[in-house]
């Protein structure tokens, strides 16, 4: 492993960043700001292309969609997204509307499934639910109980999700099957204090090391597939929110932060919160799926 140094790539000052996502076939990174709400890209040796979001307060996440979209994750429910017409369509809505509940971090399983999870809006009530939405559009519910779900990922195998509950402080894991949706056998990954913030994003790489954002406390930590603690990175900002791995060899870290008032100061516009940075980690990452939806399917929706 390398010297894990955390370099500046985008100094875009979001007040949340969030949901880096790397484009093998651009070569490109993809983050938001949740706040904005505004899309992020940036291809190598280029400036940043920023898309903001009509109609909608927040964007909190999106996966990579087969023939070039996006299915982002905003306040009305799931939507796809075409970069190049700018055009947006309404795909599907799990949560059904249910007031002060929101969607939040989303990712694709090895088998091209699509998990998101919502969020208690005053962070407060165990109000949030992580789904499971195929490509007709309906949603199955893989856990529920949580103030919010946070950083869905996956073994290498695809046989493991780990799951962030934020706000119990804790990584959970769960065994996953390619034929069913279903979660089986939920355990603790990994447990956290006060004082190692609150876990947010996650990420797995090539090896089946499991990285975590830790939201309030400055640092990423990698984990063993066992849960030992295996390196801790720290970030010059405390607001540390996501995570990917990418680059030309799939081993540059791309990391998301903030400057969320409570957190970092808001004035504070020479902070380094809100920026995008690269940690080079000599271990690479897995490629990303594509949500299998086709041009010419059209979502059934419903919860199942």
């Amino acid at each position: 492993m390398t010297s894990l140094v955390p370099e500046f790539f985008a100094q875009t000052r979001d007040r949340l960043g969030e949901s880096p996502m790397w484009h093998a076939g651009e070569q490109a990174i993809y983050w938001v700001d949740v706040y904005g709400p505004i899309l992020h890209r940036m291809r190598a040796g280029q400036p940043v292309e920023n898309w903001t979001i009509p109609g909608t307060e927040f964007i909190s996440s999106f996966v990579f969609v087969r023939g070039g979209r996006l299915m982002l994750s905003v306040d009305t429910g799931l939507v796809l997204f075409d970069p190049a017409t700018s055009s947006f369509t309404p795909f599907c809505d799990p949560n059904a509307g249910r007031e002060a509940v929101l969607y939040n971090d989303s990712k694709l399983d090895r088998y091209g499934r699509l998990w998101v999870g919502t969020l208690d809006l005053a962070c407060a009530e165990p109000r949030g639910i992580l789904y499971c939405v195929d490509v007709t559009g309906r949603a199955t519910v893989g856990d529920s109980g949580f103030t919010a779900c946070n950083g869905p990922a996956f073994s290498p195998g695809g046989d493991v999700l780990y799951f962030s509950d934020s706000y119990g402080r804790r990584i959970l894991a769960y065994d996953l099957a390619p034929d069913s949706p279903r979660l089986r056998n939920r355990r603790v990954f990994a447990s956290m204090t006060v004082d190692d913030g609150i876990p947010d994003g996650l990420t797995v790489d090539a090896e089946g090391g499991v990285w975590c954002a830790h939201y309030g406390a400055s640092r990423l930590t990698r984990y063993a597939p066992d849960g030992g603690v295996v390196s801790v990175i720290e970030l010059p900002c405390p607001a540390v929110t996501s995570m990917c791995l990418g680059g030309p060899d799939m081993t540059t870290l791309f990391v998301t932060t903030g400057w969320s008032p409570g957190v970092q100061k808001a004035d504070d516009e020479q902070g380094p919160g809100g920026s995008l940075f690269a940690i080079e980690t000599g271990i690479p990452g897995l490629r990303e799926a594509e949500f299998p939806l086709t041009r010419d399917q059209a979502p059934k929706t419903g919860l199942i």
